[in-house]
């Protein structure tokens, strides 16, 4: 008979105990009425021989080791019977109980996802945003995000560093769909070469844009999100190679991402090459999100550093047109400030999920 099987069949064995005593006593009795002792006596004898059978009874249940386990359950019949008479006050308690261990909960497994686990991308502390300060841009550089990287910026520093093993810029916005169902409006993002390659998370049907792709005078393509493709396509697998019109311009679909997949902090329907043309681009406008992948090795203060040394050639590499200075910003005094991926991604939230 093992430990818990004894611990619940206590009350069994206790009887046992109890009905052998009383064998002993009654043996011990007849022994002394043998030798002429009255019964009454003789009881009274058998007693003082025997000793106390409540102290025997109570060092048999020492010996079995139950006295702690028999205590912790008198006392959860005890508290039982406190609250069974008092059910207002049982309610109120057992309804902050449960209120805060599952607000402890959620508030954990919100902290768990936001800002333990990394983000959904093959090694993400490797991913940075690019973010720049300029404290002299005015009302263009946010406290918060600080100052937005141009197309020129993204050229300029994507052929010349040594820090980043792609790179990339992204902008969110909107298109209309036609020549399916019916037309609708559908969030969009532009995205140039190297976003993809950046955040590195392969399609689940076709292929990521290659660089034939962003050539602005080749052939136009278009990515689905995967509830996209499942809800306007039904999850149909020969959906690659349909074209469908964007924004009156025709699309051949390439690929469709993963169903987690997102756009660093931005779902979408569509992802658009931005096909940038070198020979259009100027300094401004400063509109549009960057993202990187560090090479292996390489601090976020040193690729600061790097791009830093790019600011003056991005200056002396573009205009803004005919008679304009391009080194008027350097009034701006635009500094690199790289920070993780996921502290874009997070944001101010952070502080306040700690909190």
């Amino acid at each position: 008979m093992n430990w818990l099987t004894r611990i619940f069949d206590r009350k069994h064995l206790y009887n046992d105990l109890a009905a052998e005593m009383r064998e002993h006593l009654e043996e011990k009795t007849q022994q002394f009425m043998r030798d002429g002792m009255p019964r009454k006596q003789a009881e009274q004898a058998a007693r003082r021989a025997f000793g106390n059978p409540t102290l025997i009874e109570q060092r048999s249940r020492e010996v079995w080791q139950w006295q702690a386990v028999e205590s912790f359950f008198a006392d959860v019949r005890l508290n039982l019977r406190r609250l069974l008479k008092s059910p207002g006050f049982t309610t109120t308690v057992l309804l902050t109980l449960a209120i805060g261990i599952g607000a402890n909960t959620a508030v954990f497994s919100v902290v768990n996802s936001v800002l333990l686990k990394p983000l959904p991308y093959p090694e993400s502390n490797r991913l940075v945003a690019l973010r720049l300060e300029a404290p002299g841009a005015g009302g263009l550089a946010s406290f918060i995000d600080g100052l937005q990287m141009s197309p020129s910026m993204y050229l300029t520093f994507a052929t010349h560093n040594h820090s980043f093993q792609s790179m990339g810029i992204w902008t969110p916005q909107l298109a209309n769909v036609t020549g399916l169902a019916r037309p609708e409006e559908v969030h969009t993002v532009m995205v140039s070469d190297g976003v993809l390659q950046s955040l590195s998370v392969p399609p689940v049907l076709g292929r990521w844009f290659t660089q034939a792709d962003q050539d602005p005078r080749g052939a136009t393509s278009v990515m689905l999100s995967y509830g996209y493709w499942k809800s306007r396509f039904g999850g149909d697998p020969s959906v690659i190679g349909r074209t469908i019109q964007v924004d009156s311009q025709p699309r051949e679909i390439v690929g469709v991402m993963p169903r987690s997949f997102r756009m660093v902090y931005k779902d979408f329907d569509l992802l658009i090459p931005l096909a940038l043309d070198p020979v259009h681009q100027k300094l401004a406008p400063f509109g549009y999100n960057g993202v990187a992948r560090l090479k292996p090795g390489v601090t976020l203060s040193q690729a600061d550093a790097d791009i830093a040394r790019l600011i003056p050639v991005w200056m002396d590499s573009w205009t803004n047109g005919p008679g304009t200075n391009p080194h008027w910003y350097e009034k701006w005094r635009i500094t690199p400030s790289f920070r993780p991926l996921k502290d874009q991604v997070v944001g101010n939230i952070g502080s306040i999920l700690w909190v």
